[in-house]
């Protein structure tokens, strides 16, 4: 057993390393708050010499989207990718295609990522682009993915047994992923909008459960105050008393609300939103002062009615996935409905003031936070 074993591959010292980045257009965040997740991992090999010393440029994508396009010309050891890259096509990913090809040339040891299917949700397109890299080049080319600790690429007796795995799990993943798509995409037209219902981030509401916890709600305007002040992730957490099981900042919870927040304030919306918010925590606790578990689960048809304008509170462009038809929703303001009338009925749409505007969506240009995941405007 040696130090440098988390990769499986004993032959090699303090190896040279590429970080890359990628998130899918389904998924929240960015890579920015991907490569803050990733570095902590990093700077603990760095210091441990495990691998040498990452250059902190940045190729590929602009990582604070200040400029458009993919600049492969940058020096640096982190490969963005940015967001909207499908997990499932290989070939349109420019940066991953230009980094193998890198590795193919000896520039690097090994690949980090976060987690394995940052690289591919389907093994076989994996391994159609890049197979030779971990199976065939001698030395191999190492992928490890931190979150599970399994390596593409190693050299020690786990090599056959670990590339199993990593196949089993990114094939049946993508399957998961698929069908998940498939569910998202029939919810986001039909009976369930003019009802005010839509799948996205909503607000962890007090009396929720959460890992096994009853929330006390997230005091969101503090957590807004921290991030219009320059405050770091970690004062954001602390802000809104988000905390990991070892008692640390949460620094996911940043990277889910800090452009969520930054960005309904960018649209005019965030005070309507927040005062939302503090109506509908007001509402649970007004239920059972002194169980708001209890105050949140009578609440449900409240919080199933507002759904779609807290996740949306700027309204939002869909894409009827029978013909392809996409429409401009926005959702009835919160703070002008009668909490009391929305909880005594099945369907919100039949109240006098519960009134989802849907219209002909005019082809202007809209914010990330106005389209769905994967929904695609009309060029």
């Amino acid at each position: 057993m040696t130090r440098f074993s988390r990769f499986g591959r004993p032959d090699l010292k303090k190896p040279k390393v590429a970080l890359y980045l990628r998130r899918s257009k389904g998924e929240g965040g960015s890579t920015l708050e991907q490569l803050e997740a990733l570095m902590k991992p990093i700077e603990e090999m760095e210091m441990n010499g495990e691998i040498q010393i990452v250059n902190r440029g940045v190729v590929g994508r602009d990582i604070n989207k200040k400029r458009r396009g993919v600049d492969l010309t940058l020096e640096g050891d982190i490969w963005n990718e940015g967001e909207g890259a499908s997990g499932f096509d290989v070939a349109g990913r420019p940066v991953l295609i230009h980094l193998n090809s890198l590795l193919r040339k000896g520039v690097y040891d090994g690949v980090i990522v976060i987690s394995l299917d940052r690289l591919a949700r389907n093994y076989g397109a994996l391994a159609r682009y890049a197979y030779d890299l971990w199976a065939e080049q001698d030395p191999p080319v190492f992928f490890h993915g931190i979150t599970n600790g399994k390596t593409l690429g190693r050299t020690d007796a786990n090599a056959p047994i670990e590339e199993a795995v990593v196949n089993t799990e990114m094939t049946w993943g993508g399957v998961t992923k698929q069908t998940e798509i498939k569910k998202a995409e029939a919810k986001r037209v039909g009976v369930n909008v003019t009802r005010g219902y839509l799948l996205g981030s909503r607000p962890e509401w007090l009396g929720k459960e959460y890992r096994g916890k009853t929330s006390k709600g997230v005091p969101y305007r503090a957590v807004y105050e921290v991030l219009r002040k320059g405050g770091d992730s970690r004062d954001f957490a602390i802000a809104g008393g988000k905390y990991d099981k070892t008692g640390r900042p949460e620094r996911g919870f940043y990277r889910n609300w800090a452009g969520r927040l930054q960005g309904y304030a960018d649209l005019g919306v965030l005070d309507t939103w927040l005062d939302g918010v503090d109506k509908v925590n007001a509402f649970i606790r007004s239920l059972s002062p002194t169980q708001p578990k209890s105050g949140y689960n009578q609440a449900a048809r409240v919080l199933k009615a507002t759904a779609g304008y807290f996740a949306y509170p700027a309204g939002v462009m869909l894409v009827d996935p029978k013909d392809n038809s996409q429409s401009f929703i926005q959702f009835p303001n919160p703070n002008e409905i009668d909490f009391e009338e929305l909880m005594n009925t099945n369907d919100a749409s039949t109240l006098e003031d519960f009134n989802v505007s849907v219209t002909e969506y005019d082809g202007g240009d809209l914010h990330l936070l106005q389209t769905q995941p994967r929904s695609k405007q009309k060029k």
